[in-house]
């Protein structure tokens, strides 16, 4: 008899139990992201004897963009043959500084003169398209096109090499008259000293030369030839 007590207590204790409320799940706290920046390597006071640039000339260019300059290498294929037969190797080698800034168009049009006429090229090495800050880079050179040379801009998907882009700008300076401002490995922007007398002929050659320029935000040739005359220049680019 006190067995079958026993038993109809236990299942009451488990009727119980199991009617009781359940208890809210509380919300567990979100856990806090810590986002960490690689710290940037600034310019070296070796490194700016090695450059041997003016001394105001990185002075200058790092007060009007208000951050300050750090390294900027080019990669370069030393010829050299070695045990295992190989005939050449990478190396990056300082050729210049760079500043991180949000006033690119300013700084390059303010410095871009007076720096070639002493023997330096200012462009915009890297696009951010407004969410983070341009690189703004100055290199030693006399011709725009040299830019295009240090940063090997290229189209290998339409057979196009540094040369051959250089190519077709110089013939296009027969349509206007421009310099280089910004380049990178696969893209390239000018700024018109005088621009073309027929702008949707111009923006047909560039789209012609650069197809993938339609996508990027530029769906026709009118509306490519509407960007040149509003940034009195062009942009090219190969995806």
């Amino acid at each position: 008899m006190a067995g079958r007590y026993s038993i109809l207590v236990l299942v009451l204790v488990s009727i119980l139990f199991a009617c009781k409320a359940e208890e809210p799940v509380k919300p567990r706290k979100p856990v806090s992201t810590v986002i960490i920046k690689p710290k940037r390597a600034m310019l070296t006071v070796d490194q700016r004897k090695k450059l041997g640039f003016l001394a105001d000339v990185i002075s200058q260019v790092e007060l009007a963009a208000g951050a300050e300059a750090e390294p900027f290498f080019v990669t370069e294929v030393v010829h050299s043959a070695n045990m295992k037969g190989e005939e050449g190797f990478e190396s990056a080698r300082l050729a210049g500084f760079s500043v991180h800034t949000k006033r690119t168009d300013e700084l390059i049009t303010s410095y871009r003169a007076s720096l070639r006429a002493k023997g330096y090229l200012i462009f915009r090495s890297q696009r951010s398209y407004g969410k983070l800050n341009d690189i703004v880079t100055v290199v030693k050179g006399n011709a725009t096109y040299d830019i295009l040379k240090i940063q090997r801009t290229e189209a290998p998907n339409y057979h196009l090499d540094t040369k051959d882009i250089v190519g077709w700008l110089k013939e296009r300076q027969k349509d206007a008259s421009f310099v280089v401002t910004g380049a990178g490995p696969d893209w390239l922007e000018t700024q018109f000293i005088k621009p073309p007398k027929d702008s949707p002929v111009f923006a047909k050659m560039i789209v012609d030369f650069a197809p993938d320029v339609l996508e990027h935000d530029q769906q026709t040739v009118e509306k490519v030839a509407e960007r040149m005359n509003r940034m009195n220049g062009f942009f090219l680019v190969w995806d």
